[in-house]
């Protein structure tokens, strides 16, 4: 009798919708050069999560653009990915939901680590803007205080924030360039074939970024002939594969200890970690009941963002409500003229009658 074959990637059970909180946020930077993102207002739960909460993500990565050299040929293994705008990540957040407060480790972490090197860890700041906030070593009672807000979850450190959802970004084009793959889609076990590989690396490589062209696995083009190197030094595309895949595990576990380290629960935690459960978590749980299931994918036919769908039906043609508003009023605009244009060409009973 054959063994089993064994998946890479697998997924231990179903998680429930999992509410998370929603506030207002606004981005502020010090007069050290510290950025922060800090929440305040109502407290608004949020029952489950929005899949246009992945599809936005997705559209707030910037994409991947090949760098080339002055007679036009493309370098290997050099690209330019600009950096996410903080006011869209704004924006973001205030549509969808609090990120960056779920890691309870972090915060205490950063209320307890105020020697210099975890200040510039924690927070982002640069070394030499930190220095400054010491006198000997006695922190700056001032920056203590957003240390102490990052510690209540009234601030995030924006580096922070940006890495939850580059994280996150990430996670969800790998999954969505697995289901490139016929077998895997098929609820077949995921198989580290060459082309998997690429589709691996260059989601998880690229800070979920898409690509401009042939290099997204998405594109027919996608070239299996490219040798795919790291940029320091070589590493077979099987490693870095499987070093993503322990990486894409790691950010989902991360995000979701809030909620599985508390199976026996009391009252008063189930209150703690539904005031201090952010977007990453539901996410997250979002894109692991996804893998587990092989939830299908589907291109937007308005904007052709790729997205996944709430229920699957043929009539989930729209990434979200905007694409779909967008063609209901271009519809509605165009029966308008229609109806206006043929408005005078129509006859009454007597002027009918004169034209026979």
């Amino acid at each position: 009798m054959k063994s089993p074959i064994e998946s890479p990637l697998t997924v231990s059970y179903f998680l429930t919708e999992i509410p998370f909180i929603k506030r207002e946020a606004k981005i502020y930077a010090d007069e050290s050069g510290y950025l922060f993102v800090q929440y305040s207002g109502e407290v608004q739960v949020q029952k489950s999560f929005h899949p246009d909460a992945l599809t936005e993500l997705l559209k707030l990565i910037p994409v991947m653009k090949y760098i080339y050299d002055e007679n036009g040929k493309k370098l290997k293994n050099q690209y330019e990915l600009k950096d996410i705008d903080p006011h869209k990540v704004i924006e973001y957040l205030n549509r969808f939901g609090v990120v960056g407060i779920s890691d309870i480790e972090f915060r205490n972490e950063v209320i307890m680590g105020r020697d210099l090197p975890a200040l510039t860890r924690n927070t982002g700041l640069h070394i030499n803007y930190a220095k400054k906030l010491y006198k000997g070593k006695t922190l700056d009672p001032k920056f203590l205080t957003r240390l102490k807000a990052i510690y209540d979850g009234e601030e995030v450190p924006y580096s922070r924030v940006k890495r939850i959802l580059e994280d996150l970004a990430k996670s969800a084009r790998l999954y969505l360039n697995l289901l490139e793959d016929p077998s895997f889609k098929n609820g077949e076990v995921l198989s580290l074939t060459d082309k998997n590989r690429k589709r691996i690396v260059s989601a998880w490589y690229r800070s979920g970024g898409a690509f401009e062209d042939s290099e997204d696995p998405a594109d027919p083009r996608f070239n299996l002939r490219e040798e795919w190197t790291a940029p320091a030094k070589k590493i077979s595309p099987l490693a870095l594969a499987e070093s993503a895949l322990s990486d894409f595990a790691l950010v989902m576990n991360k995000h979701l200890s809030l909620i599985t380290k508390s199976v026996v629960t009391t009252q008063g935690v189930r209150s703690f970690n539904l005031q201090n459960t952010g977007l990453e978590t539901a996410f997250s749980a979002y894109l692991v009941n996804a893998l587990r299931d092989r939830k299908v994918k589907r291109v937007c036919v308005e904007c052709g963002s790729v997205f996944l769908p709430i229920r699957v039906k043929e009539e989930n043609k729209y990434c979200g409500d905007s694409c779909n508003k967008k063609v209901r009023n271009r519809t509605y605009r165009a029966k308008k003229k229609v109806s206006a244009s043929t408005a005078g060409k129509k006859t009454t009973p007597k002027a009918r009658k004169e034209k026979k």
